[in-house]
């Protein structure tokens, strides 16, 4: 079934009454509000191309009606807890910019598996995009404190296609295995003297594969690495990358004063760049190897070759 839903409406309401198979469209407006999804196998998409916002403001340290600080992952202003969802056209943001002043603030977050975002705008500033499940570690210390439900962990596949990700400190983080292809990737001002990092990986050492992006660009002016691991073993492939030249040479960082430089798992090819001052735990592809990687990938993630 198709519904119309205009931003007089909420729209937390209207997914409480929505059944598996159902298309939302979202008229022209904003829609300033706290979103989650539970429904599997839906869409929710604008009606035109980025004239739905859906926004809010929650950042990590901001005191919450329970008493307690709101901490990264309650910060979204949407959540993703159902199967097969897709998003198309949407904006999807959080206001707390800049990171100088609120910190973490996840505009949206994504549990489900076999997730589909298609042609969307997602911004903010640190943590932007948090693509579930949390790590194993982060799993048991929230017991307690975070819902059970959002305390699953079962492995995820997400998809990305031709989506604005904007963002200054690992502002696409976590465990998914995930591919990210022909989306623009910017980095914001920090207003802070330190560099900026893109991602933050954190998938176990069990999962073949992580983050994938396939002929993305990536924008800005402040200076930036494209991944420092936020667990060991965190997984990133860059694949026929158009780079601007915010991106530093040495193009990954190990994550302060840890040892995760031995056991990241980082890889690239970009034909386009002088990549001999990565550093060395990074792995420089050929073409070959590049094709197969992504030959790979795609088969692991399985899901998208049957859209």
């Amino acid at each position: 079934m198709i519904k119309k839903v205009n931003s007089k409406m909420k729209l937390s309401k209207i997914l409480q009454e929505t059944h598996a198979g159902d298309v939302l469209v979202l008229e022209d407006g904003i829609y300033q509000e706290k979103i989650e999804v539970w429904v599997p196998q839906i869409t929710i998409r604008a009606e035109h191309p980025h004239k739905a916002i859906l926004t809010n403001k929650d950042y990590a340290h901001k005191i919450m009606e329970d008493n307690n600080e709101c901490n990264t992952f309650r910060t979204y202003t949407l959540y993703i807890g159902s199967n097969e969802v897709c998003l198309k056209d949407l904006v999807i943001q959080n206001e707390a910019i800049p990171s100088s002043i609120y910190g973490q603030a996840v505009a949206l977050h994504v549990d489900g598996d076999e997730f589909i975002c298609d042609n969307c705008i997602i911004r903010s500033a640190q943590d932007t995009l948090f693509t579930g499940p949390m790590p194993a570690d982060l799993l048991q210390r929230y017991q307690g404190f975070y819902p059970p439900q959002k305390l699953i962990g079962n492995p995820s596949k997400q998809y990305y296609n031709q989506c604005l990700i904007q963002g200054d400190v690992d502002f696409i983080f976590g465990c998914a295995t995930t591919l990210f292809e022909e989306c623009t990737i910017e980095t914001i001002k920090r207003n802070n003297p330190n560099a900026s990092y893109v991602c933050a990986p954190s998938h176990p050492i069990e999962l073949p594969f992580g983050y994938l992006f396939h002929k993305c660009k990536f924008i800005g002016s402040e200076p930036a690495y494209l991944a420092r691991p936020w667990r060991d073993y965190g997984c990133a492939a860059f694949i026929e990358c158009d780079m601007d030249d915010h991106i530093l040479p040495e193009g990954y960082n190990k994550w302060n004063q840890t040892n995760r430089d031995k056991t990241a798992r980082f890889f690239e090819y970009t034909p386009s760049k002088d990549l001999s001052h990565r550093v060395t735990w990074a792995k420089i592809l050929d073409s070959t190897k590049a094709t197969k990687y992504y030959a790979e990938f795609i088969d692991f993630l399985s899901f998208i070759k049957k859209k």
